[in-house]
């Protein structure tokens, strides 16, 4: 019923076009049949179908957003006739009144929702992808060093500095520690689980709890049931950290993200590797803690590099000369 209250919201956008039902999903499948055969709306169905029942809520909401804007500019036209160069004009009008970035995001869902067609037999392959826009890499966020959260945990008091320690030694991002419950909490394991629903694109973690979210938990002034932070919302927590920031006179360029990027690089500067700081995180893989975080700390790179002294007096650093002078070469 869930799934096809959704659909029926998309339908809206082209009337008497979304009318794909869950039986000819299956039928399609079944048959394996060509692109040629189907429509938009045939794909927009079977890729929602698939979100309700294993992606989270939010991103089920975010795909249902982005075939709405395709169906607005594109149409209800069959697989076939979206070409590289009708998604080419698809990015030129959205770039009128939509960011790049966000752009790139429908051309990922459709992107997936046609590679999961294919994978399911819905379409036969090999299919097409589209090319998002360029764009140059973000910056990195700042990230606070040592004295900064000194005065921003001084500066904060009560459930807003519960909140603040526990992104800090968490690096969970806003709505994943909003979403965290007393259930996702085992104090005997001491590690807390981001679950599915919750999660980034439906991704599930654990993470550890150090002996500072250990203090904090068993200190906790409010009874252990529901939501750790049931009287905060997203916006508010937000707009919250701003007026910390500005009361406490930290850098603008400082935000509430920053405290997931603060985790991040503590870790990274403490010789963690960038597997393990990937994993903690929750990243879909570990290229994208490399674009977003490594830059973070210049002299981890820097220390790395410094361990080489080619040309310098004496052997190169990494030939391990022996005691035994009678040893051979390469043994």
């Amino acid at each position: 019923m869930l799934a096809e209250g959704h659909l029926d919201k998309v339908r809206t956008l082209a009337p008497n076009q979304y009318s794909l039902s869950n039986q000819a999903i299956t039928a399609h499948a079944s048959q394996s049949q060509s692109s040629s055969n189907l429509q938009l709306s045939d794909l927009a169905n079977h890729a929602l179908n698939n979100a309700h029942a294993n992606k989270s809520p939010k991103t089920v909401e975010l795909e249902q957003f982005v075939f709405k804007k395709l169906a607005r500019e594109l149409g209800d036209v069959l697989i076939d006739e979206i070409t590289p160069a009708r998604i080419e004009e698809y990015k030129a009008v959205r770039l009128k009144t939509g960011a790049p970035s966000t752009i790139n995001i429908e051309i990922r869902v459709l992107n997936a929702a046609l590679r999961q067609a294919e994978d399911t037999g819905l379409l036969k392959g090999p299919i097409k992808t589209f090319k998002q826009i360029r764009r140059p890499d973000p910056e990195a966020p700042e990230r606070l060093n040592d004295e900064q959260i000194g005065i921003l945990l001084d500066s904060c008091t009560g459930d807003y500095f519960r909140i603040v320690v526990f992104l800090l030694n968490t690096g969970c991002r806003r709505n994943e520690a909003l979403g965290i419950t007393w259930d996702d909490i085992d104090l005997r394991r001491r590690q807390l689980v981001v679950r599915s629903k919750i999660g980034k694109m439906g991704k599930r973690r654990t993470i550890p709890l150090n002996d500072t979210l250990m203090e904090l938990f068993n200190e906790w002034p409010h009874r252990r049931q529901g939501k750790l932070f049931p009287d905060f919302r997203s916006n508010q927590v937000s707009m919250a950290f701003r007026r910390l920031r500005e009361a406490a006179g930290l850098p603008k360029g400082i935000s509430l993200h920053s405290l997931r990027a603060t985790f991040a690089s503590q870790l990274i500067e403490r010789k963690v590797d960038i597997f393990t700081v990937s994993k903690l995180l929750g990243h879909s893989s570990v290229k994208v803690t490399e674009k977003h975080y490594l830059a973070l700390d210049p002299s981890h790179v820097r220390s790395a590099v410094n361990q080489l002294n080619y040309g310098a007096p004496g052997p190169p650093n990494f030939i391990q000369q022996s005691s035994d002078p009678e040893s051979k070469e390469g043994s």
